[in-house]
């Protein structure tokens, strides 16, 4: 029986190829969408999965607050993971590291710089399960100037070569490193990523263990049982013990004393199957995903899906004039409901399985342009598991079930002497279902149109928000320390150049300045967290940064190396209303008592972190020469020749180190990838939806003039024009489309402003302009879709279809 229903279905499916076509397409892209949309959910949620014990590993965070500023950070002390295994009997083992993000490395004529430099404990390949290709994976790490190479960073470097026991250089100083072992390379679902790791006995480059610097990223695993918030009142503990006495020693503050004036400092505890997409703090080694974001993209694709089916039941419905005479006449001569039903049933399952098939073809031809889109990595891989063959099967069925449901009941529903006189019924409940279809449609498709236009709008509004200084046409130059004495001379030779309009030294630029410390006013003995910016004194002349009051660096006064000047945030913090001999004390550089310095001007407010917060307090200081990284000011015109003259400059007064730069527009551009990528996927998705939408809204305007012929003959014989009735038949989705607009335009500006724009410390308004033309789009849509539908019974013949009556 059921051969014989798939047949009958093949031969109606053959036999109206436009209806099926249409039909095929509307269901393969909802379900193709909804395939890449999965494929994405699943990768984002495998993050951290194959490290094996990884649901006891747990990472320490910092969460504090200084005068109202609050930071939650990824670094803490490198003090914890010692005394976690000392003093904490929940825990099993601890494991720590840094990072350095650009490490120049030479290997004879070969110079990289590594973008994700780890310096570990010798545990570290052991305690996230890390495989050793090559060499002893218990001593990979033991021992000084000791380094792993990830495979393919080994072959990048040695060739075809056994890469153990060769000599690498690292850093200005080019130290020499060891290859003790190579590695597997990370997964691309791994929350860390690493080029090199540097074993942590190496001497400058020993973990700093004072509570008090928090720079160094914390693990631990807990015995199998163990309760996880009994390390947390540990580390509440250590606050208590160990943090307060150095707030003594250091600042001369006891713990609640710095409590009692409004501050806080905790350690928090982070599963590492959550850091990926739960994790709301700073400095994290590799850049993270995003939970509500899955959400979205969850939503997306269930409402993708839906509009499909919708449109399946539309087109369905459109034809069901000439599909219930096939109904009645089945009916006459003895067919039962049941199996009309499954005959119908069986149409939508055929409909879905050749869908499904034609969605995995669409999904291997675009999943290559769709990891462009997303920055991702995805592979058909996944569909190569039996239990997920099994699982789309099933998945065609259930949408093949969903999708013909509707019809099935609705056409065979039909008595034989209704259907054979020519009444086909078509009463108010199947008409306000098939509206409020069409209105759940649009509803979906303005509510990703307003949400595209928002994203946009915001990403645009970044890019062109006055960051407090000219961000355009700098080059941020790396690996400057690696000029050494040569410094002076490099800088001297820029500015020898007409190609060049300023240059300045400094330990990092916008956006990326984030060096912080503790400050104190010495009149009111109250401290501050400030964030340390360290230039010289041609640095205003690069980067175009204005003065609020005083001056800035001058090599004309030598009592400038003991002289400060902190932003307009700062200087408003600290409760002063004027410029006028104030003096901070602070841990400049590396001195371990805090030490007095001149406040010499108040720099204008500036961003030099990302826009997702507002500008917070700055100190600025004088540096030595050179510096980590150099400001380069080009000349107007095109940036081609002048960089190549920079990187000649370069060539001559540096040994070996990389020329690697970077505009500082572009630096501030690429904090906001994840928003960007977001925004790129939302806006594909928000087309295929509003196509599929449109496939459906021109089914129920096939339904409707079909419905209404009679009607319309009768009106054009009495003359009415054909603008007439193009007008009266597209009124009622006109109406529709506005009762959707209605619905969706309050919730999505509900919805951006609270879950997505918040986000942002500089964000736009959603506009009423925005909002009117999001539903003027929708709505000129819906006309052009219906227009051919009505134009098309408007312009026919009356006489064809009166006669008949």
């Amino acid at each position: 029986m059921l051969k014989n229903f798939l047949l009958t279905a093949w031969r109606i499916m053959v036999r109206q190829k436009a209806y099926t076509a249409i039909n095929i397409l509307g269901l393969s892209l909802g379900i193709a969408a909804s395939m890449l949309i999965i494929i994405y959910v699943a990768d984002e949620l495998s993050y951290d999965k194959f490290i094996p014990d990884v649901d006891r590993m747990y990472r320490v965070t910092l969460h504090g607050r200084m005068n109202d500023n609050d930071f939650n950070i990824a670094v803490t002390s490198g003090s914890i993971a010692p005394a976690l295994l000392a003093e904490v009997p929940e825990v099993e083992s601890a494991t720590r590291l840094n990072m350095f993000r650009t490490m120049p490395v030479q290997y004879e004529d070969k110079t990289f710089t590594e973008s994700h430099f780890l310096i570990a404990d010798k545990n570290f390949l052991e305690f996230f399960s890390i495989k050793v290709l090559q060499g002893d994976p218990q001593n990979a790490l033991s021992g000084v100037d000791r380094v792993v190479l990830p495979e393919s960073v080994a072959k990048r470097y040695f060739g075809d070569e056994n890469p153990l026991g060769k000599i690498l250089l690292r850093g200005a100083e080019k130290s020499p490193m060891e290859v003790s072992a190579v590695i597997a390379d990370p997964p691309a679902n791994f929350h860390l990523a690493y080029d090199m790791i540097l074993s942590n006995e190496a001497g400058q480059f020993g973990f700093d263990e004072n509570w008090t610097n928090n720079n160094i990223y914390n693990y631990f695993k807990i015995h199998s049982g163990a309760d996880s918030d009994k390390v947390k009142v540990a580390l509440d503990g250590f606050v208590q013990r160990y943090v307060g006495a150095e707030l003594e020693k250091f600042l001369g503050i006891s713990l609640e004393n710095f409590y009692a004036a409004g501050n806080k400092f905790g350690f928090q505890i982070q599963p590492v199957q959550d850091i990926h997409l739960r994790s709301e703090v700073n400095e994290e080694i590799k850049p993270g995903g995003s939970i509500q974001y899955l959400y979205i993209f969850g939503a997306i694709a269930l409402f993708i899906i839906v509009l499909a089916c919708i449109n399946f039941m539309n087109l369905s419905t459109a034809r069901s004039a000439n599909r219930a005479k096939e109904v009645g006449v089945r009916k006459a001569v003895g067919a039962g409901q049941t199996k009309l039903i499954l005959q119908f049933l069986s149409e939508s399952l055929l409909y879905s399985l050749i869908s499904t098939f034609l969605a995995v073809f669409i999904v291997l031809m675009v999943l290559e342009p769709f990891n462009n889109l997303s920055g991702k990595d995805l592979n058909l891989g996944i569909f190569l598991n039996p239990l997920v063959i099994l699982a789309l099967l099933v998945f065609a069925v259930l949408i093949g079930l969903m999708a013909g449901s509707y019809p099935a009941f609705y056409l065979t529903s039909f008595t034989p002497s209704a259907v054979l006189k020519g009444k086909v019924r078509h009463g108010v409940r199947r008409s306000s279902l098939r509206n409020g279809l069409v209105v759940f449609q649009f509803f979906i498709s303005i509510s990703l149109i307003i949400s595209s236009m928002v994203v946009y709008k915001q990403l645009k509004h970044l890019q062109d928000v006055n960051l407090g200084f000219e961000k355009e046409n700098v080059v941020n130059l790396y690996h400057t320390m690696s000029l050494g004495q040569n410094g002076k001379a490099f800088k001297d030779a820029l500015m020898n150049n007409s190609e060049f309009v300023a240059a300045s030294f400094a330990n990092r630029l916008p956006p990326n300045v984030g060096w912080n410390s503790v400050f104190r006013n010495p009149e009111t003995a109250q401290d501050f967290m400030c964030t340390l910016y360290i230039v010289d004194e041609d640095h205003l002349d690069a980067m175009g940064f204005k003065m609020a009051d005083g001056r800035f660096f001058s090599k004309d006064f030598v009592s400038d190396s003991t002289a400060i000047i902190v932003n307009e945030t700062a200087f408003k913090m600290m409760g002063w209303a004027e410029l006028n001999g104030q003096r901070l004390s602070g841990f400049w550089g590396n001195n371990d008592e805090p030490v007095e310095k001149n406040i010499i001007g108040v720099i204008k407010d500036f961003n030099f972190e990302s826009l997702h917060q507002s500008v917070r307090p700055l100190i600025i200081s004088l540096s030595t020469v050179p510096n980590y990284e150099m400001a380069v000011k080009l000349s107007p015109g095109p940036v081609g020749k002048k960089l190549e003259v920079l990187e000649e400059i370069w060539k001559k007064h540096v040994n070996g180190a990389p020329f690697e730069f970077a505009f500082v527009d572009a630096n501030f551009d690429a904090l906001f990838k994840a928003e960007q990528k977001m925004g790129n996927i939302i806006l594909v998705f928000t087309v295929l939806a509003i196509s599929i939408a449109c496939l459906g809204l021109f089914g129920l305007a096939a339904y409707t003039t079909e419905q209404r012929t009679k009607e319309i003959s009768i009106r054009k014989a009495l003359g009415a024009t054909v603008p007439q009735l193009v007008t009266l038949l597209s009124k009622d989705f006109t109406l529709l489309v506005l009762l959707a607009f209605g619905i969706a335009a309050p919730l999505s500006y509900y919805l951006m402003n609270k879950y997505w724009l918040q986000n942002f410390a500089y964000r736009v308004d959603i506009s009423l302009f925005l909002m009117v033309l999001a539903g003027l789009l929708s709505i000129f849509i819906a006309w052009l879709t219906v227009s051919f539908q009505s134009f098309k019974a408007a312009a026919s013949n009356p006489v064809d279809y009166l006669r008949n009556d």
